[in-house]
């Protein structure tokens, strides 16, 4: 500020009526100290305080002289408040997100920032930061997918599903959790995974060889034992069925060979399977063996503009 106007602005409080206007907007830059840092999606209740503290010193309207007052204030704003958020919003918004969609038929890996590796199944989507937040590791997942996660102290990671959001420091777990299917089956390999509803209430902790199944339709986890070696076949080519009904078998067996599968008989989809299959073999060599343990029989057309059908009869 230019020495003329610094000595105008010395003049005017020394006049009593001017100084007791200028403690009041002292006053004022106080209080505004005590409002705290605007953060996003918090700015109109924040506003909403500052405007209280102003009423609560009846400071509607500012004299012309005190332009130099003002000029204060918006610089005690700027400083204290502004700066901070703009802080903030760079924290928030200089992290991208990336999403990977892995087509059916097929599977992919990925290695994120933090060293965390995700082996991907057919049909599975991930949603993952370039760069994580300062206080956690965060992705959203829907589908099936192994995790090598990175192991570091005080910033856990976090997967997120439409059913469970499951929280692990260092950890190698499995999830299956496909939009579609009514389950959400949890496999701990090693480590230790906490599994938490939407809005963060503790379910469980699962300790290395369990499977949590989440049924989507209600608030009920069935916890077993299991050889996890299984679970994570997938990653090798091998499927594996553990007492599973068909219906189940054909979501997954569409997922791998990106085909329709669908069910003459509605009857049949609740015959149970327990085996492995490879994923190198065709599609109808697989539909063979199971026609070979089971009451079915089926037929393979083939769609050239999209999708083969297979449709599953009833051996009779």
């Amino acid at each position: 500020m230019p020495k003329s106007e610094l000595a105008d602005f010395d003049q005017l409080i020394s006049n009593e009526k001017y100084l007791k206007e200028f403690n009041k907007v002292k006053q004022i830059n106080t209080r505004l100290g005590e409002v705290g840092l605007i953060t996003p999606g918090q700015s109109d209740l924040s506003w909403k305080k500052i405007e209280r503290e102003i009423k609560k010193s009846r400071f509607y309207k500012l004299n012309s002289a005190f332009k130099y007052a003002a000029i204060i204030l918006i610089a005690f704003i700027s400083g204290t408040l502004l700066k901070p958020l703009s802080s903030f919003e760079k924290n928030v918004k200089d992290i991208r997100y990336s999403e990977i969609k892995v087509p059916f038929g097929q599977m992919s890996q990925v290695t994120l920032s933090d060293g965390t590796k995700i082996y991907l199944n057919s049909g599975t989507t991930l949603r993952y930061p370039e760069q994580f937040a300062l206080d956690n590791r965060s992705v959203s997942i829907n589908g099936e997918a192994y995790f090598e996660v990175a192991k570091m102290v005080n910033k856990p990671f976090i997967v997120n599903s439409s059913d469970l959001k499951i929280q692990v420091l260092g950890t190698s777990f499995n999830i299956s959790a496909y939009q579609d299917d009514q389950e959400t089956l949890v496999t701990l390999v090693e480590g230790k995974v906490n599994a938490q509803s939407l809005d963060g209430e503790n379910i469980i902790n699962l300790v290395p060889g369990q499977l949590a199944t989440k049924n989507k339709n209600n608030s009920s986890i069935a916890i077993r034992d299991v050889n996890t070696k299984f679970y994570k076949d997938w990653i090798e080519g091998r499927l594996f069925f553990d007492d599973e009904p068909l219906e189940q078998i054909a979501n997954k067996l569409d997922r791998w060979f990106n085909v329709k599968i669908s069910f003459d008989d509605e009857r049949l989809k609740s015959h149970r399977f327990t085996g492995t299959i490879l994923k190198n073999k065709p599609v109808d060599q697989i539909m063979q063996a199971l026609q070979m343990l089971a009451p079915i029989r089926f037929k393979h057309e083939i769609n050239t503009t999209g999708k083969d059908k297979i449709i599953i009869y009833n051996r009779s």
